[in-house]
């Protein structure tokens, strides 16, 4: 008898469970969301006042120590009210963050041509796979009124040209005949009419970015309604041909976001001609994800394509940058790459650059500058709630 009650006071908890996790957004916390004032694109905090988000992103990471303590009050002292992905579970919290993963499809190019793992996304133990990494993601915070969005893979290997030298297309094409990918392939190919193999392969890579958003996508919405997706996170370069961005990818993935995360060059100059094509193509707001003004620090190795001559005038450009975002119509907010100086990863040579100097002390001339620049987004933010 003590068995038989026990067995269903686990199927009440577990009754309990599966209604919370498929409860009605209503029904819940209130979650960020979008609006738009005067033609503007704004977030919405969850008791409706706008915002533009303005932080750091990697507060969390593993590869510096730091008092989460202190980083909160520094981050506060200079004006920043949000966290970008990354966000460490001690500071959830503390003021709005973006949820991301970036381990369930790794695909970033930065991993090198080792490190890159194509999937068959047409192969239902992968689907299957995919959705239980989603589900955990989502259910990990769905329930925090702090986030602000979902974002997915960083920098994906997209262009089937890209510096891994690798594409998913030519790994599908190479799974053994009974693969799912490789069957979808050539069932595929006896309904491709053409005789270009550039547009075949675009042709077939916009299949796998159907599935792959359609799998990730409807598992997302599932799992986290009501809350902001940005999907992938897309790559945009100004001086050289390579984008992680396809067009054929970003059409497939539309009807699964909300807005679209960017990372644009680690330098000054604020990219609107490319930022104004994607939101025109997409007409769905831009939230800058990752970003940063590099700038040179004694004999450091930055690797930046072009470097300021300092940290007070990186502030410059950085502060000249974010406020022609906060000027434009659609960027959501603005990133910081990384609070204190690391290591790259991924084996990779040179000092991932942060906005603290040792100890989370100032730097000349940016701090400042980033002060001043919050002071004048909290001036043009509308007050009005929505």
């Amino acid at each position: 008898m003590q068995s038989f009650r026990d067995l269903l006071l686990l199927l009440g908890l577990a009754t309990a469970l599966q209604s919370s996790l498929f409860a009605k957004d209503s029904d819940r916390t209130k979650a960020i969301r979008l609006t738009q004032i005067e033609d503007r694109h704004w977030l919405l905090d969850p008791e409706g006042a706008p915002f533009f988000a303005h932080g750091i992103t990697h507060a969390g990471t593993n590869r510096a120590k730091i008092d989460f303590k202190q980083l909160s009050k520094a981050c506060k002292e200079l004006g920043f009210n949000a966290y970008g992905y990354g966000c460490p579970e001690q500071l959830r919290n503390d003021m709005p963050f973006i949820e991301s993963w970036n381990h369930l499809v790794p695909i970033s190019y930065y991993r090198g041509r080792n490190g890159v793992q194509f999937l068959d996304v047409f192969d239902p133990k992968v689907q299957n796979k995919l959705k239980n990494g989603v589900r955990a993601n989502c259910v990990r915070s769905r329930d925090n009124p702090n986030v602000i969005g979902y974002c997915w893979t960083d920098l994906g290997s997209w262009p089937l040209d890209n510096p891994t030298g690798k594409n998913w297309v030519s790994f599908i094409r190479d799974l053994p005949e009974n693969a799912p990918g490789r069957k979808t392939y050539k069932k595929f190919l006896g309904t491709w009419k053409g005789n270009n193999d550039k547009d075949r392969d675009l042709a077939f890579l916009r299949l796998i970015a159907k599935e792959y958003f359609r799998v990730v996508g409807s598992t997302q919405r599932e799992f986290a309604p009501g809350r902001l997706v940005f999907g992938e996170r897309f790559g945009l370069s100004i001086q050289s041909k390579f984008n992680t961005i396809v067009p054929e990818v970003l059409e497939e993935m539309l009807p699964y976001v909300d807005a679209i995360a960017i990372q644009p060059p680690f330098r000054g100059g604020f990219p609107k001609k490319q930022l104004d094509a994607i939101y025109n193509k997409t007409k769905k707001p831009i939230i800058l994800c990752d970003f940063a003004v590099r700038f040179k620090d004694g004999d450091k190795d930055i690797r930046s394509w072009k470097p300021e001559e300092d940290s007070i005038a990186a502030g410059k450009a950085y502060a000249e940058y974010v406020k022609s975002a906060l000027n434009s119509s659609y960027v959501l907010g603005v990133f910081w790459c990384n609070p204190v100086d690391t290591s790259k990863g991924f084996g990779k040579e040179g000092v991932k650059q942060g906005f603290f100097g040792p100890e989370l002390t100032e730097r000349a001339g940016l701090h400042k500058a980033v002060k001043k620049l919050n002071a004048y987004r909290d001036t043009i933010t509308p007050i009005t709630r929505q």
